[in-house]
């Protein structure tokens, strides 16, 4: 089961290093590492990280690449947050950060229920950087792997559901249901407009059909 993450966290990794030098790409990965160990894994381009932590703290905030990577640290963890079925609140401990042109940062995952019925994520730790998204990898063994995306769009949020050992994005129904509901709207709103346009026209003093007078 390690084998099968680290391959794939290999490989989507080299995908993403192609594209390390974007500020507005990044990926948070959620792994469960087995007995209900999970760590997340949030990696970005270092610019981004630097413009991130220059907008929150100032730029004469940091001297050093320590007091820098403590400052990655409380903003990522501040602007992170993961809720399992609904009410239990995740906690993020250890945290540590490897600097390079991809920099990445780590978390151990406190407080994970032994039963994943359902999962929210959100991270904000970039949302001040134009048309940023970062991919979103949740692994667990026996369960399928999909990618998802946070966005301005969702608010960098996303939340999923546990269907048949697989992640659905419960977002999408809530969108389907939305975009239904414009679309009754609107046509009531148009049946109204032509059914007024055409008793306006039966009632027009011009139409032999109208009232007359008495």
């Amino acid at each position: 089961m390690i084998n099968k993450i680290i391959l794939t966290l290999c490989l989507f990794c080299f995908s993403l290093g192609v594209r390390a030098h974007q500020p507005d790409i990044s990926s948070t990965m959620l792994v469960d590492q087995g007995n209900n160990n999970w760590v997340l894994q949030v990696r970005a381009a270092l610019t981004a990280l630097e413009y991130e932590v220059e907008t929150h703290f100032g730029k004469d905030s940091y001297a050093t690449p320590e007091e820098f990577m403590e400052l990655v640290l409380r903003h990522v963890k501040e602007h992170t947050s993961i809720v399992f079925n609904g009410t239990d609140a995740a906690e993020l401990r250890n945290g540590r950060v490897k600097l390079g042109h991809e920099s990445s940062v780590v978390f151990e995952v406190a407080g994970t229920p032994e039963t994943l019925q359902s999962l929210m994520v959100k991270n904000t730790s970039f949302s001040e950087i134009s048309r940023n998204q970062s991919a979103l990898i949740v692994l667990k063994d026996g369960f399928s792997k999909d990618q998802f995306t946070l966005n301005n769009k969702n608010g960098h949020t996303v939340e999923l559901q546990v269907n048949d050992a697989e992640f659905e994005l419960v977002a999408a129904a809530e969108e389907s249901n939305t975009n239904y509901l414009l679309a009754l709207v609107g046509g009531l709103v148009l049946a109204l407009a032509i059914g007024f346009f055409s008793l306006k026209d039966r009632l027009s003093p011009g139409d032999s059909s109208g009232l007359q007078d008495t």
